[in-house]
């Protein structure tokens, strides 16, 4: 499996017809037939960056640890100070005590993240006033990891988590965001109202091709 992050669908379909309706969302028409057999979602605040790849690696050979750092895609380019930022916050050393269980190293792992910031994306100067990653998932020798321990290992990291919202229902979800309530947890700006949000199905739930059960839903999409 690619390390490239999935694609998080939008709960419903959207409109593909020619017109002015195009591109804006069906409500009630699910994106994914399973959406609508989840009862209960883990909700986070959907954070506006860029995606951001840290990764670890042992290699074959010589047996050491290996960090690199990553895009969007492996031919995403990087803007320079989010990548001066990784090479100094995230060394092997750092990187291999939070992956540590058990006294044993994986062989593989992909920590994914957005970079934000002033610069980063329009509006990032918003969030903070320097620039900066903060994690939201992590699939680890094959395995995606549970939310909880995502955390732990962002701890461990010292590393921002994007913001827990709780458990919902996919109502519960709707009009949170419908109604622009997602106000974010941390922006300077305490009036700032998120850019939506991300659910993953609680408990965690994977699809047919081993991936998250997981969608979004911005702010923008009813406007």
């Amino acid at each position: 499996m690619s390390n490239k992050y999935i694609k998080i669908n939008t709960l419903w379909k959207r409109n593909m017809e020619k017109g002015e309706n195009k591109g804006k969302i069906i409500e009630g028409e699910y994106s994914r037939p399973e959406f609508k057999n989840i009862k209960l979602w883990k909700v986070s605040e959907k954070i506006h960056g860029t995606n951001t790849r840290i990764m670890y690696h042992i290699d074959p050979v010589s047996g050491e640890g290996i960090v690199s750092f990553g895009g969007k895609t492996d031919d995403a380019q990087m803007p320079v100070k989010l990548f001066e930022y990784l090479i100094k916050t995230f060394t092997k050393e750092k990187i291999e005590k939070a992956l540590m269980f058990k006294d044993e190293l994986p062989q593989k792992a992909t920590l994914y993240a957005e970079g934000y910031g002033p610069r980063i994306q329009n509006g990032g100067g918003r969030y903070r006033d320097d620039v900066s990653v903060i994690l939201f998932d992590a699939f680890i020798d094959g395995w995606w990891i549970d939310q909880d321990n995502v955390t732990d290992i962002s701890q461990k990291l010292g590393m921002d988590r994007v913001p827990d919202l709780g458990i919902m229902t996919e109502e519960e979800i709707v009009d949170l965001v419908k109604n622009k309530q997602p106000v974010s947890k941390i922006a300077k700006d305490k009036t700032y109202v998120a850019e939506g949000i991300v659910a993953r199905s609680y408990p965690l739930m994977l699809f047919r091709d081993g991936t998250p059960i997981m969608f979004k839903l911005k702010v923008v999409d009813f406007e």
